[in-house]
This record gives structure tokens, C-alpha cells and sequence, in this order.
């Protein structure tokens, strides 16, 4: 064989030879980031650095949380989406992922296409609760008071967009009962406004709602998940009045879709272990978030599914973007 030809080959087996190194070597070469879509303090960001410390021991490399806040997570999104497919960049986000896609369909990057799951981290219920003097103590209760007064179809959430705004939007379209969407520049004024009575209910995370609800400032009507949960037994769930009914909050991980396969499966092992860890448990559990740890296909047909559901109700509803 001629020297050149040996040279040529060598250099085509180098060339496959170095994906494969790279993959072998994940996580040697650099930190992982956690791209989280929200900013510092809010409920996605707690639970990134509930997570990293335990991440960063299990993968043996350091785990640094960035914060990419902005237009409801698109813009850490877009971010994700156009990073090296190394996996060393890794996005931390929330069901707004699926909503964004179905409200804004001219997103810069696709939100099946671009990105792939690597790990279901958990579920975060929300409640619909109301201020106490309002006559009404579950679903079919509420839904039949709004019925006979419109100001008793009024709920409250952070904005237009947020997973609580959905919740809402989906229990209209299956329910067949008309709701008016209030929507807020963030929780914190949503809830104020509805222990004011100013507007009667108001539907987001648990986590931010217990407070008020162990106190009495708010009444719990019932909360969005499949199961009751613990630190509300009493509150019913939405599917009890409105069958097949579910809709929580998810938290999930996500990398760029030609991101290795062996590299995925590293993120997802070390992922799933540190959240088997009791103290990471516990802090998440204290957020109001049920540990999952799903796979990433598990999260990817997830995705997709509220894609679709998430596009029909926006259709129906003429839900715009703000």
C-alpha cells in the first residue's frame, strides 16, 4: 500500500477514534453545567442546587449551576439547544418547556427535535385553593358556584404562560366549563390578591402555597395530581370531579439532541443516584417535589404528549403570549 493511503487511513480511523475517546472520558475534561431556565431564589433554581452537590460527587467532576433567566425559559433554552452536544451543557427546567412550544411555535430552536431528555427529576403538584369565605369546598363544588356567578370563575396565577395558567386552561377544555384566566407578574401578587379577596382563587405549586393554606388565609378546592397528597390529605384531586384530569409541574434535565448516547446514560445513572440520596430527597421533598428520576425517554414522550395538548387548548382558547 502507498504511504499516502496509509496516511489517509489513519487519519479516517483517528477521526472515529475521537468521538468515541471523548464519550469514554465524559465527565474528565470540564465542569458540567446546569443551565437553569429561572432566575436565583425561584423553585427550579432550588431544586438545580438541591441536586448539583451530590451530582458533581456522583459524575466526579464539578456541577456549577448558571442561571439563563428570561421570556418564560426560552432563552437558557435556545442556549441548551445550540451548545456543543457534549454533554457539559445541560438544561434544568420546568413543564414551561412543553407550554412554550405550543404558545410560541416561532421559537428559535424545536423543542422535540433540538433537545432530548436525560432525566424526569420530579413532580410538583399545584393546587387550586380560594379565599376562605368563598362557599365552596371542592372541584364540583367551585365549578357549580361559577356556574351561578361569573366572579366565582375567576382564577389567579403568575402570568400568562406558567404551568398554574395551564392547569387552568386544560380544566376548562375538559371540564366544559367557561373559567376567566387573571393573570399576575409573578405568584407572590396572585396569592396576595386572592387572600385580599380581590379575586376568589388562585392555582399554583404547593410549595409556594402550604404556608398559606396551614394558616387558613387560603382554602384548598384540590390540587392537580393523579394521587391526594400528604401534606394536604383532605384536598381532592381534580380527577375525582373531572376524570382523567392530571397536571403537574414536572422538573426534568434535558441535553442537545446529538449528544451521545453513552454520555446521556452517564447523566441519567449519576442524576438518579444523587436523588436517591436521603438528603437530597429531603430537600426536595420540602420544596413539595416528588422525586421521580424517570428516564430520559419517559420525559421526552411526556414532552411530547403536552405538546400536543398544550397546542389544542392554546387553539381553543385563543391563548396569546404576552
Amino acid at each position: 500500500m502507498r504511504p499516502l493511503n496509509i496516511a489517509l487511513l489513519a487519519l479516517a480511523g483517528l477521526a472515529h477514534a475521537v468521538p468515541a475517546l471523548a464519550q469514554s472520558e465524559f465527565p474528565a475534561r470540564q465542569p458540567v453545567k446546569l443551565v437553569v431556565t429561572f432566575a436565583p431564589g425561584g423553585g427550579a433554581d432550588a431544586a438545580a442546587r438541591a441536586i448539583s452537590d451530590k451530582l458533581s460527587e456522583k459524575l466526579g467532576q464539578s456541577v456549577i449551576v448558571e442561571n439563563r433567566p428570561g421570556a418564560g425559559g426560552t432563552i437558557a433554552t435556545s442556549h441548551v439547544a445550540k451548545s456543543p452536544a457534549d454533554g457539559y451543557t445541560v438544561l434544568f427546567t420546568v413543564s414551561s418547556h412543553s407550554i412554550n412550544q405550543a404558545l410560541m411555535p416561532s421559537l428559535p430552536f424545536d423543542t422535540e427535535k433540538d433537545l432530548k431528555g436525560v432525566t424526569l427529576v420530579g413532580q410538583l403538584p399545584q393546587v387550586l385553593a380560594v379565599h376562605p369565605s368563598v362557599p365552596a369546598n371542592n372541584l364540583a363544588e367551585w365549578l357549580a358556584l361559577g356556574a351561578k356567578d361569573p366572579k366565582f370563575r375567576q382564577y389567579a396565577t403568575g402570568g400568562v404562560g406558567p404551568p398554574g395558567h395551564f392547569a387552568g386552561a386544560v380544566l376548562e377544555s375538559m371540564s366544559k366549563h367557561p373559567l376567566t384566566h387573571v393573570g399576575y407578574k409573578g405568584a407572590g401578587p396572585a396569592m396576595t390578591d386572592v387572600i385580599g379577596n380581590q379575586v376568589s382563587a388562585v392555582l399554583g405549586s404547593m410549595g409556594g402555597m402550604v404556608p398559606h393554606l396551614k394558616s387558613g388565609k387560603l382554602k384548598p378546592i384540590a390540587i392537580t395530581s393523579a394521587k391526594r397528597n400528604p401534606l394536604l390529605p383532605n384536598a381532592q384531586t381534580m380527577g375525582e370531579t373531572v376524570s382523567g384530569y392530571e397536571a403537574d409541574t414536572w422538573v426534568g434535565m434535558f441535553v442537545p439532541a446529538g449528544t451521545p448516547a453513552a454520555v446521556v446514560g452517564k447523566l441519567h445513572a449519576a442524576t438518579a443516584a444523587a436523588l436517591a440520596d436521603p438528603a437530597v430527597k429531603t430537600r426536595l421533598d420540602g420544596q413539595g417535589i416528588n422525586v421521580v428520576a424517570g428516564p430520559g425517554a419517559e420525559l421526552d414522550k411526556l414532552v411530547s404528549q403536552e405538546i400536543k395538548l398544550f397546542t389544542r387548548v392554546v387553539r381553543e382558547q385563543g391563548i396569546k403570549a404576552e
